[in-house]
């Protein structure tokens, strides 16, 4: 990724979710001229304009993140004086917060997004008074287990990010240990959970991924729905289909060769990772039990599995699928182009 490209992604993040927070964010680029006085005043106690004439232009690329009462002031700032209180925060003053762009992207070029958003994520949602704090890893996995989620992720694309993560794995699937920062109905932050930290806290890997997949369960619950099915939105027991949350599943009508072949779509309530859905205790065998039998599952991202019983003989066409769409979309949303067949003679999954 350009520089150039990452400036621009790093905008897009912030942005959405600074404004889950009510603050607001300005990308000013270098070179450019601040024609606001109050805000000028403010970049240039935080040595982050140079003084020209009469013009302010700026020193670095930068990102502003402001909260609304920040905001809400400019105007007033414009024609009397504001006083600036320092804080103890390094990223900026009371009210708004600084990062310059470039160590941001040098940082990323090492280590990646986790390394870059987390940190910003965990400013954003920082109240005066200290409240909404995220997770404080130092004390203990007790107090963190709860927070703990698995994420799916392309091995073989990852596998930098990954030498020291905590993850299953199964084929070039790897079921990856992180913990939630912030979650809300829209959105959520997460930041990966390394293998030092896993013996820090004094657990095994496996306890802690096990931990893990059960959160995900009761925070996003599988889903199953046909493939033809696609909205912008759904009712929270639409698609329910295990046993236990007592849902009524969608009707699979095995007999007709139209709805085999179309399939049906496997995720999580909230559309997020949702083909961990697949690997969530007693999933695969309660498809087996509503397919009749075995059945093909393809993944068309991070998000989605599909799902086609065997008997329809679809397999071929499947897999042109499979990997025409990981060829088009983004490369970071590619779980596998491998397809697997759930057997129920041997009750697991195998590579077909």
């Amino acid at each position: 990724m350009t520089y150039e490209q990452f400036k621009k992604e790093l905008y897009r993040n912030v942005l959405r979710q600074a404004r889950l927070w009510g603050k607001t964010v300005e990308l000013m680029e270098k070179g450019t001229e601040c024609r606001d006085t109050g805000l000028a005043r403010t970049l240039d106690a935080m040595k982050g304009i140079d003084g020209n004439g009469g013009s302010r232009v700026v020193r670095e690329d930068m990102l502003l993140v402001m909260t609304q009462e920040f905001s809400d002031t400019r105007a007033v700032r414009e024609k009397t004086p504001f006083e600036w209180n320092r804080k103890e925060d390094e990223c900026g003053y009371s009210g708004m917060m600084r990062w310059e762009i470039r160590p941001l992207y040098d940082r990323f070029k090492r280590e990646g997004w986790q390394s870059v958003l987390p940190e910003i994520a965990v400013k954003l949602q920082e109240r005066e008074n200290g409240s909404d704090r995220p997770p404080c890893l130092g004390e203990g996995y007790e107090k963190n287990s709860g927070k703990l989620i698995l994420r799916p992720l392309n091995f073989v694309g990852n596998r930098e990010e990954l030498a020291n993560g905590v993850y299953w794995r199964f084929g070039d699937i790897a079921l990856v240990l992180y913990i939630l920062l912030y979650d809300m109905d829209v959105d959520l932050m997460t930041m990966k959970i390394s293998l030092d930290m896993i013996e820090k806290w004094g657990v095994t890997s496996t306890e802690a991924l096990t931990g893990a997949l059960l959160n995900t369960y009761v925070k996003m619950p599988p889903r199953l729905y046909y493939g033809t099915d696609i909205r912008m939105e759904y009712g929270f027991q639409e698609g329910s289909f295990m046993k236990e949350e007592g849902g009524k599943p969608i009707e699979i009508h095995g007999e007709s060769q139209d709805e085999g072949l179309r399939g049906y779509r496997l995720t999580t309530s909230r559309w997020l990772n949702g083909a961990v859905a697949l690997f969530y205790p007693g999933v695969k065998e309660r498809l087996a039990e509503l397919m009749e039998g075995d059945y093909y599952v393809g993944f068309t991202s991070i998000h989605e599995a599909v799902i086609h019983p065997v008997r329809h003989k679809i397999l071929g066409e499947m897999k042109a699928a499979i990997q025409h769409t990981n060829a088009v979309f983004d490369r970071r949303e590619m779980l596998t182009n491998c397809v697997y067949r759930y057997c129920c003679a041997k009750g697991g999954l195998i590579e077909v």
